[in-house]
């Protein structure tokens, strides 16, 4: 059975920009976390709300760099199949 559909590489970059995108926001997240763990360690509503934040972005990034990786693999085998090898 042969396929004849294809993984663009755009679709790999956009999904590999899309995750670079939410870094910042992952840095900013987990320096909050730290920052009122030193500064206010009983201040355990603020504390949960920031671990609540920062696990949103971190499931964020983890879809987009699973959505990457999976074009990244479909488009190995899809290539593997038609050509016996791949460059990626």
């Amino acid at each position: 059975m042969k396929f004849r559909a294809n993984i663009p590489p755009r679709w790999i970059k956009n999904a590999q920009k899309s995750r670079k995108r939410i870094e910042p926001a992952i840095v900013e997240a987990l320096q909050s976390v730290i920052s009122i763990r030193r500064n206010r360690p009983r201040a355990q509503v603020a504390l949960k709300k920031a671990n609540h934040d920062f696990k949103a972005v971190l499931s964020r990034w983890e879809t987009a760099y699973n959505k990457e990786n999976f074009y990244r693999g479909i488009r190995i085998l899809l290539e593997l199949q038609r050509n016996g090898s791949s460059k990626l």
